[in-house]
């Protein structure tokens, strides 16, 4: 019965799920700020500054339907494995760490500066200097934060590599 819910290397099954499980969501959401800022950035910083706004107002919402629920989800799930994989291989669960770390990061940034931006801009009426400064430093907020999720992304692939025992060998 001991076997039960364990794997061939004798991890938990839950665990494994977890950790492969928060692979997929923090990359995802990583791969997510990533399109967000090569592409939506440089769409954004082509359009006048009343066409910016006119866009944030009508389209906006889709982005955050899609990516603060990604980023709650991948909040929860990367300390879910956290919890999972605790008394697993210590350096899987550093890394695990790191990646928790790294989404609250990512989290963190939207009330702290993206949850009054964003609103600034749906309201409109900004000047085309205001507008621009804010878009600016909105481009900067967002790259620190896909630069958080792409660590957590990073560091959750390491935890899988490291609860698994292997090691990649150097190119």
């Amino acid at each position: 019965m001991r076997s039960i819910g364990r794997n061939s290397q004798g991890r938990s099954v839950v665990a494994s799920t977890l950790l492969i499980v928060t692979c997929l969501v923090l990359g995802l959401l990583a791969g997510g700020m990533l399109v967000i800022g090569v592409s939506l950035v440089s769409f954004w910083k082509s359009l006048s500054p009343s066409d910016l706004q006119a866009w944030f107002a009508a389209h906006s919402h889709l982005v955050g339907r899609l990516m603060i629920p990604l980023g709650v989800g991948a909040l929860a799930v990367t300390v879910a494995a956290v919890g999972a994989c605790w008394r697993g291989a210590e350096a899987a669960r550093r890394w695990l760490v790191i990646a928790a770390v790294a989404a609250m990061g990512v989290m963190v940034t939207y009330p702290l500066f993206f949850e009054a931006t964003n609103a600034a801009f749906v309201r409109g009426g900004l000047s085309d200097s205001a507008a621009r400064s804010l878009l600016d430093r909105w481009a900067t907020w967002h790259w620190i934060r896909t630069g958080l999720g792409v660590v957590g992304f990073l560091a959750a692939l390491r935890a899988l590599q490291c609860s698994a025992g292997t090691r990649v060998p150097p190119a």
